[in-house]
């Protein structure tokens, strides 16, 4: 059986499949979707979360997004999967990657910060482990930065035959592990945030190389105008553009929909991420994280140990 080291195959109708020699390349499938965040009530809520808190404790507007997009993959599994070899794979596990900009100036240093997160993952945790990371991205050891440092010292035809390797064995389901697990086109979802420069979200391309398939961008706040649905009033609001590009092949319209009108949910009112999820077991295992996975086949071991007795 076809194995690899961060996902699991995942079997899918015949009509599924044709769709991966249709359309074999993820530029070929990208799919794009725009949709505008009143960020009215959000602004309230992070006002009265971080009354009280510490400077280093407080939390941001990034961390709000971020953590609707672990919940949303917590709740709508399906989004967490790509596309390689003409096989459809769940990964396993939630990975969200981001620039992280030094300083914030136009020749500020860029660097990659992957973070993994946990389905349960509140504002609380989210805030704790995004905190954690950056500080290390920007003062620390940051093991993306030491990649690149240390790939890009090599010559040409070296970094040629690198990369083309890691696209060979990738394609063909056995990824080298030691070099994808640092690389954020190796993730869950890439996300850049241009607001904290001041810049419109923009649709962006989504990566050849690697199996992210969800690429968001957020842009900057500012004021629009917004009809009341309850009074039919024009009233001027801030919002903020949040715009996606998604590998179709992972999930159909009728899903990815839903999905995204989830994040603009969970961002306009941030209050059900100050809890962990109310998962059930089937909604854990079908994320197929390996963090979970002992308990997961324990599960599946018993349910064919009860339907053999039936």
């Amino acid at each position: 059986m076809t194995r690899r080291p961060d996902a699991e195959l995942v079997k899918t109708s015949k009509f599924h499949e044709l769709e991966f020699y249709i359309m074999r390349k993820k530029l070929d499938s990208t799919i794009f979707s725009k949709t505008q965040i009143d960020l009215t009530h959000t602004r309230a809520f992070l006002e009265e979360y971080n009354k009280g808190r510490a400077e280093e404790d407080k939390l941001t507007l990034f961390q709000i997004y971020l953590a609707a997009c672990v919940r949303t993959v917590a709740k709508r599994y399906k989004i967490n999967r790509f596309v390689s070899g003409r096989r459809l794979w769940q990964r396993n596990q939630i990975i969200l990657s981001f620039v992280v900009k030094k300083e914030k100036t136009e020749d500020g240093e860029e660097v990659n910060a992957m973070i993994e997160f946990d389905p349960y993952d509140t504002l609380e945790t989210v805030q704790k482990t995004v905190s954690y990371h950056l500080y290390e991205s920007r003062f620390g050891v940051n093991k993306n930065e030491q990649d690149v440092k240390f790939w890009g010292a090599m010559p040409r035809w070296s970094i040629r035959f690198i990369f083309w390797l890691m696209r060979w064995t990738d394609e063909r389901n056995f990824p080298i592990y030691a070099f994808t697990k640092d690389i954020p086109m190796w993730s869950t979802a890439f996300l850049a945030h241009l607001g904290s420069i001041d810049v419109d979200s923009v649709y962006h391309h989504l990566f050849e190389l690697g199996t992210t398939g969800v690429l968001i961008t957020f842009g900057k706040m500012h004021k629009a105008q917004l009809i009341n649905e309850e009074t039919d009033e024009v009233e001027i609001k801030n919002v903020m553009d949040l715009r996606i590009s998604i590998d179709d092949r992972i999930a159909p319209g009728s899903y990815t929909g839903p999905t995204i009108n989830m994040v603009k949910e969970l961002i306009e009112h941030p209050e059900p991420l100050v809890k962990p999820p109310n998962l059930t077991e089937e909604q854990l295992d079908k994320l197929m994280l390996k963090k979970y996975k002992k308990e997961r086949l324990e599960r599946e071991k018993r349910r064919r140990k009860d339907k053999k007795k039936k």
